[in-house]
């Protein structure tokens, strides 16, 4: 890949988030590649406050609490009981119509929103859609369409993220999602921008900026399982489906199902059975139950790939 092609992403990169620092930015903060570079592109150029929002003991907690140390940063963290991330879902259900697996992802990013001191929040949004992040894009017999992707999401936002941030009296901002920024991410390819482990393209940027590796490189986990938002959510659940899977062995059915355990936890529950998996997804509403299995089945693919090699 050429460094020129990178060079110009890192550029528009820090241009984009340059953009919105014109006041201070509160950032939705996890830890992770996406939200971690925009903070360390940020507070460049303006003050900034980070906010992690997840339950006691969370991964998403102890992951932004590692990363703003690393980053001499300071955090705020909101820990919100399981009581509570249940309370703030049944608020966010009455302002906004979302899907249940939609409530478990924009949860933490509603309390941030809500807890925010600046009147500006920035976000990683976009991130995974433009750079490859989920399991299902490398599953080698459906090639994602990462422009539609991107197209999708920046259809949704007006009525998930921008309705969220209007209710608080904020300004949003997705550095990821500006023009440059994706025009610049397209000139490589999909494959490129996916690699064998998700976003090797923006890793790789976000460590030509100064992230650190051990930031840069970190292993993704979605906001409803890192936060323990959707752990929290579990007695929500009204519909499931149950899956039996066979595989040619009993120790690659059992790696498969470890595998796919960081991805799923919480909305489904998986048991090894000889060579036989059996999996239990859950969800509140059919709709959300057919997407919910629809992921699994990718991770399973690509779970069940890796064993194999």
């Amino acid at each position: 890949m050429s460094t020129d092609l990178f060079e110009k992403l890192c550029k528009a990169i820090k241009k984009s988030v340059d953009s919105y620092c014109r006041k201070p930015v509160t950032i939705s903060f996890s830890g992770g590649v996406d939200s971690a570079l925009v903070a360390l592109l940020a507070k460049d150029c303006t003050d900034v406050e980070l906010i992690a929002v997840g339950t006691p003991g969370s991964h998403d907690l102890i992951a932004a609490k590692s990363a703003a140390e690393i980053m001499s940063m300071e955090l705020r963290c909101v820990e919100v009981s399981a009581e509570e991330m249940v309370s703030e879902a049944i608020l966010m259900k009455k302002e906004i119509d979302l899907e249940q697996i939609e409530v478990e992802f924009m949860l933490p990013f509603w309390i941030a929103a809500k807890e925010a001191k600046h009147s500006i929040l920035m976000c990683g949004q976009g991130a995974d859609e433009l750079f490859g992040g989920y399991a299902r894009f490398r599953e080698k017999r459906n090639m994602p369409n990462l422009s539609k992707e991107v197209k999708d999401l920046s259809e949704r936002i007006p009525n998930r993220e921008n309705k969220i941030v209007n209710l608080f009296d904020l300004e949003l901002s997705c550095p990821y999602l500006s023009f440059d920024v994706v025009q610049a991410a397209e000139n490589f390819s999909q494959l490129e921008r996916i690699g064998d482990v998700g976003k090797v393209v923006l890793r790789k940027s976000a460590e030509m900026l100064g992230l650190p590796r051990e930031i840069a490189q970190r292993k993704k986990k979605a906001a409803q399982y890192g936060s323990g938002s959707q752990k929290a959510l579990k007695k929500m659940i009204k519909h499931t489906v149950e899956f039996e899977i066979t595989f040619e062995s009993k120790k690659i059915a059992k790696s498969v199902a470890k595998a796919t355990e960081p991805e799923n936890l919480g909305w489904v529950d998986t048991k090894v059975r000889g060579k036989t998996l059996h999996a239990t997804v859950k969800a509140d509403s059919i709709g959300s139950l057919r997407e919910a299995a629809e992921d699994f089945m990718s991770c399973l693919s690509v779970a069940e790939n890796v064993a194999k090699q």
